[in-house]
């Protein structure tokens, strides 16, 4: 949190920060968003923007300028449109802070600030990408308006890791059941809510879809009954990732509904798993629980199909 916290007193040592956009591609976009969706829900002032970087390219926010922060993200730090995404935010008075686990590349090279993650089975939840994400907007909420719940914060990202290490195992039984259940499944649903949102998409567009070639779509839980619910019958597999905060009744509102039809849906639920004890900013933080447990299912599910999850058709073998 120290890097975090010094890189934030520099700017605002030469600035106001009234605006705060998380910009990027894939898995790194999705990762973002319980960082954005906590701030929407706390900031008082401050204003919050997510958008994909090659749209942020061709159709720049006119709000984005001078008192506005861009936290970039890429994995390997190459990923064109989000590179293009820091120059452009650059050019137009933006500051731009880049997280990669690679360093130096291309991001780092163009990014005003860099943070490099820790990825990776053996690495620490707080220190992963979409970790940062969160302690970003933790400490830019804090320094511009206060945050009561601050301290609280700080430490139950410190006691995070435990909590998942423990579920990684814990989990392993209704893993393998679902992992044999959903094996031979052309069409998987992801579901959730509130911050819950962001890992259900990143399951469906990177796991099931990019890994796995499975067709997939995420629903979101209170969308799920204008429109959506029409697909349930007894054969429509589902994954919800469920939140343990103030968006629970639109989960347990769906659940409701498909378990009347159906008894395919694989519920990952973090109050199970003891997330509870991380206090009232659990919620903020239980997509970074899910984003790590989830990979003892798709492990598994990669196992059952033999389909490595490194497998791909398409992404990295000819320009695109």
């Amino acid at each position: 949190m120290q890097k975090v916290k010094q890189i934030v007193s520099e700017i605002l040592a030469k600035q106001e920060i009234n605006t705060v956009y998380y910009v990027g591609c894939g898995g790194s976009l999705s990762g973002f968003f319980p960082a954005k969706y906590f701030l929407s829900c706390e900031a008082k002032k401050l204003k919050v923007g997510y958008i994909n970087a090659n749209e942020f390219v061709h159709a720049t926010p006119k709000e984005v300028g001078k008192d506005t922060v861009v936290i970039l993200a890429s994995q390997r730090g190459n990923t064109a449109e989000t590179v293009k995404a820091a120059a452009v935010a650059n050019e137009i008075g933006a500051v731009t802070i880049g997280l990669t686990f690679v360093v130096p590349s291309p991001l780092a090279e163009t990014a005003q600030y860099v943070i490099q993650y820790e990825f990776g089975p053996e690495s620490i939840v707080e220190n992963q990408k979409a970790s940062y994400g969160v302690k970003l907007a933790l400490e830019i909420l804090n320094q511009t308006e206060g945050y009561e719940k601050y301290d609280e914060m700080t430490a139950a990202l410190g006691n995070l890791h435990g909590i998942v290490e423990q579920a990684k195992k814990d989990v392993v039984p209704t893993a393998i059941k679902y992992a044999w259940e959903f094996k031979d499944d052309s069409v998987i649903y992801t579901m959730g809510s509130g911050a819950c949102w962001g890992p259900a998409h990143q399951e469906a567009i990177c796991i099931f879809m990019e890994m796995q070639w499975i067709n997939a779509s995420v629903i979101h839980s209170g969308e799920f009954f204008h429109g959506p619910f029409e697909i349930t019958d007894k054969n429509t597999a589902f994954l919800m990732m469920k939140s343990c905060g103030h968006t629970r009744a639109l989960d347990d509102r769906a659940l409701n509904f498909i378990r009347k039809f159906n008894d395919r849906i694989f519920v990952l639920d973090a109050s199970e798993y003891g997330i509870g004890g991380l206090g009232d900013t659990a919620e903020y933080l239980e997509p970074l629980f899910y984003n790590n447990v989830i990979a003892v299912f798709n492990g598994l599910l990669a196992d059952a199909r033999k389909h490595p999850l490194t497998t791909r058709r398409y992404m990295w073998k000819f320009p695109y």
